[in-house]
């Protein structure tokens, strides 16, 4: 269905872009439900473009302006501002506002590679960017040396003054074009996950494959980081590569999913180890939550819920014991690759208020879910009381390329 879009620059161009077909398949938390009860609106990122897309009319709003595909987007909670990052060449960081469709804030070159993960706090007012790995193919490139705190890199106006990977933070409301606090990441292990603390917008956590990474930060200081060790013999298991990181509320532990299934638990613990220090996360358990499937997505939702998205395309919801309270496992869609919830006027999630028992009947917001065959499904919790699984499937509102 050809709709015109509503574009976002009155410029004239040679081109106009009105349509585009077409999702980033392979962008992690890359699609985003923007709809609430006056709209069904939904952003995600097509090549260069992004797109906000009415599912239930066909209209789409294209935001343009990159020169290189997105690589990274977030969506602020209230669902009023967009980012969008790449990577690549004259790299940009724009910050969108939703109802508009116009730019608000552009950070030109954050990174000198661009950016491959970022988060918005959910006080608005702060990003956190992982800095692109450098190319292989850069004989310059240096890694930095370990140490137990991040030391301070002296901003400039490009923001950066090095080619290894880094961490930056950004008050984007400011005046201020460079970060406020920049950090290199002493590691090999590519960070390829990033997110702030939902309860301490100063402390975010970094993973990659074999490092998750703790991080506190301050405006002006330099930033503080400390790397949990755990090898295969801590718990007399092999450890799967890291996917994603979380925050669990109400508490000070963190949880990190795997690509065999499991979840390391990350807690302060009072035993001495030589190790680590008493203020530090260590691992305490591992989970086998879903024996030799990877675990592809985690979040933290609304009434005390951990959701979780695997590779063999099921979502499912845990309480913060990890024990599972509901899942939806006939979409048949895919490899999961985002989850992301309407959003609820007055039933917004707290992070204050966790109270919810595996007896109470099961209800959440509708949620979209996209997957690694370039499919979006919208699900109702409604269907998880469905008989048949035909009618568990949900509904397919976007289906792009799922050729590589």
């Amino acid at each position: 269905k050809m709709m015109p879009n509503s574009s976002s620059s009155s410029e004239p161009q040679a081109l106009t872009l009105h349509w585009t077909l077409g999702i980033n398949k392979d962008v992690v938390a890359g699609v985003h439900n923007l709809s609430d009860a006056e709209s069904s609106d939904m952003f995600y990122a097509a090549a260069h473009t992004g797109v906000i897309f009415d599912y239930n009319t066909g209209v789409q709003r294209l935001l343009q302006g990159h020169v290189n595909p997105i690589s990274a987007t977030a969506v602020s909670k209230d669902k009023k501002w967009i980012v969008t990052a790449d990577t690549g060449p004259d790299s940009m960081m724009v910050v969108w506002e939703r109802e508009s469709g116009t730019p608000v804030k552009t950070f030109f070159n954050p990174h000198p590679y661009g950016v491959h993960a970022l988060d918005i706090a959910p006080k608005l007012q702060y990003l956190v960017t992982l800095a692109a790995p450098t190319p292989s193919s850069d004989p310059n490139a240096s890694q930095p040396e370990m140490s137990r705190e991040g030391k301070s890199i002296q901003k400039d106006g490009d923001g950066e003054t090095s080619d290894y990977q880094s961490i930056s933070v950004w008050d984007w409301p400011s005046d201020h074009d460079g970060p406020i606090c920049t950090a290199a990441v002493g590691t090999n292990d590519v960070q390829t996950c990033v997110l702030f603390n939902a309860w301490d917008t100063h402390e975010i956590a970094t993973n990659g494959k074999r490092r998750v990474f703790f991080w506190t930060w301050d405006v002006e200081q330099p930033f503080q980081f400390y790397s949990p060790a755990l090898a295969p013999r801590d718990f007399k298991q092999r450890i799967g590569d890291y996917t994603q990181t979380i925050f669990l509320p109400d508490s000070t532990q963190a949880a990190t999913g795997t690509l065999d299934g499991d979840v390391v638990i990350w807690d302060l613990s009072l035993i001495v180890d030589g190790l680590s220090r008493p203020d530090e996360r260590r691992a305490v358990k591992i989970i086998k939550l879903c024996p030799d499937i990877s675990l592809n997505v985690l979040q933290v939702h609304e009434k005390a819920r951990v959701v979780i998205g695997t590779a063999d395309g099921a979502v499912r919801f845990y309480d913060y014991q990890f024990r599972v309270q509901a899942w939806f496992e006939d979409l048949l869609a895919g490899s999961v690759k985002s989850i992301s919830f309407e959003r609820h006027g007055e039933e917004d999630f707290d992070p204050g208020i966790s109270s919810v028992g595996v007896e109470d009947d099961f209800k959440c917001p509708n949620f979209l879910v996209s997957t690694g065959s370039a499919l979006v499904v919208l699900v109702e919790s409604k269907l998880f009381y469905e008989l048949s699984p035909e009618n568990r499937r949900g509904r397919l509102v976007l289906q792009g390329l799922a050729s590589p």
